[in-house]
């Protein structure tokens, strides 16, 4: 993440990075380690406890400065430092964690000024968007550090999300207003003449730039070739145009018509709240957005969660426990929080502590678990149930202002009143519903192609 200027050539820091941090899964350790990356060799090794007091010793009466692009981490950071001072019997305080806030578009750039500048003041970063983590943070040098708990944890998947060091899964899914009777079962018929696609514009959003590039890796052109072929496809898109795109290769066309179709289909949206608002108003229209979003919305006589059908849980969807699936293609799209090292973290035991409370405890994954779409890559066991989260009532409360509000309680033996919010697990969606994964080195070597065909769709609608 950041810190003094660079000394060996950044593309030879960064490959040492890759080996150093990986947490058992590269091959050869590099002969010269930096003090960071030794830390973190050392670091992977040690239980919690043997690491929590490490980081308490190394923290004293410091402070530690942290950079995300999501406030919910700093939430629990009080509960960190309990842990802290039980492991090691100190008195650390609250007030030594500085956990700071950015958006996905900035966090990058001010960090890597930071390591150009030669400062080093950021340990470690919770970081998002594939394409600028591979070219903006592992290939300048940022390390990986992998918890022992998650490393030997039963049932990771060390080869999707241990390197680069993968916090959790957020989810973008196919959404649509069932209000008129409308009804999809087939990804392809979002692309049908005339449908509308509420969702964020991909210039103003890289997670739908990252996507939409995901999309022509082969496994995924196949998903989208199987799903065109498919009787359920009322595109009435054909073979014809699907030879529009035949220069792209005979797997990739699917991802080209596909994208742009999208394209032309999109009504594009500043973020993915005012999408939802357009989308939960109209009926008919078909939504791109984050599942999470869904559940704040406000119930209103011409608005209500009732009529959301996630496409890929149907209309008819009870519970999450044991779906059915209802939607041929891709169920959605899996984006990532990645936790890091800058490269001269200046308290890197306590980075290393961080990302493990985070990542591999109830209390430090709480501020996320709550919500649909947000799964833990440690596993369920860190997460909330939350399949059956449409069962229950509303019951009266009040705002941080002290304004009345209705707040949803989940009561799983209550009428199923909103099924949209009835969230399987990730392994249902990345398994059965054959979610797209998001894969930084695949996004940086296939970004400039793939971002010119966007950039060509977009000025053409």
């Amino acid at each position: 993440m950041k810190s003094k200027k660079l000394i060996l050539s950044l593309l030879a820091l960064s490959a040492t990075a890759v080996l150093a941090g990986c947490g058992g899964t590269s091959g050869e350790t590099p002969a010269e380690l930096t003090e960071v990356q030794k830390v973190v060799k050392e670091a992977e090794t040690l239980s919690r406890t043997e690491l929590f007091k490490k980081a308490a010793a190394e923290l004293g009466s410091k402070t530690f400065h942290w950079l995300a692009t999501s406030s919910r981490g700093g939430k629990v950071k009080g509960e960190f430092v309990k842990a802290l001072n039980e492991a090691a019997g100190t008195t650390i305080k609250e007030d030594q964690i500085d956990y700071q806030t950015t958006v996905d578009g900035k966090i990058y750039t001010f960090l890597n000024a930071e390591v150009e500048s030669g400062n080093a003041t950021y340990s470690g970063a919770l970081l998002q968007d594939g394409y600028q983590l591979q070219t903006k943070g592992i290939e300048k040098g940022y390390v990986n550090y992998l918890p022992k708990e998650w490393a030997e944890k039963t049932g990771v998947n060390k080869e999707r999300d241990a390197n680069p060091f993968s916090l959790q899964f957020n989810f973008k899914t196919w959404m649509y207003n069932k209000t008129n009777g409308y009804k999809a079962d087939n990804i392809w018929d979002f692309l049908k003449d005339g449908m509308v696609i509420d969702t964020m514009d991909p210039t103003n959003e890289n997670v739908n730039m990252d996507w939409m590039i995901q999309l022509t890796s082969d496994d995924n052109c196949d998903i989208l070739k199987a799903a065109f072929d498919d009787a359920t496809n009322d595109s009435g898109l054909t073979a014809t145009d699907l030879a529009k795109y035949a220069n792209y290769g005979e797997k990739r066309k699917y991802a080209f018509l596909f994208i742009d179709r999208f394209v032309k289909n999109a009504n594009f949206a500043a973020d993915d709240g005012k999408a939802l608002d357009a989308f939960s108003k109209a009926p008919g229209h078909a939504a791109w957005i984050v599942y999470s979003k869904i559940q704040n919305l406000a119930e209103t006589a011409a608005v209500s969660k009732k009529n959301i059908v996630v496409a890929a849980l149907g209309d008819q969807h009870s519970d999450g426990k044991n779906p059915t699936l209802a939607l041929k293609g891709f169920g959605g799209f899996m984006y990532k929080h990645y936790l890091m090292l800058t490269p001269k973290s200046p308290l890197p035991w306590t980075a290393c502590a961080f990302i493990n409370f985070l990542s591999t405890t109830k209390v430090g994954y709480s501020k996320w678990a709550s919500d649909v779409g947000d799964y833990p890559t440690y596993g369920e066991d860190i997460n909330v149930d939350r399949t059956v989260n449409g069962h229950g009532h509303y019951e009266d409360s009040t705002d941080k202002d002290g304004k009345p509000i209705k707040v949803w309680k989940v009561v799983p033996t209550e009428p199923n009143e909103f099924p949209c919010l009835n969230d399987p697990t990730a392994n249902w969606w990345i398994n059965t519903a054959k979610s797209t994964v998001e894969t930084p080195s695949y996004i940086a070597t296939y970004y400039n192609t793939v971002n010119a065909f966007i950039q060509k769709c977009i000025a053409a609608k």
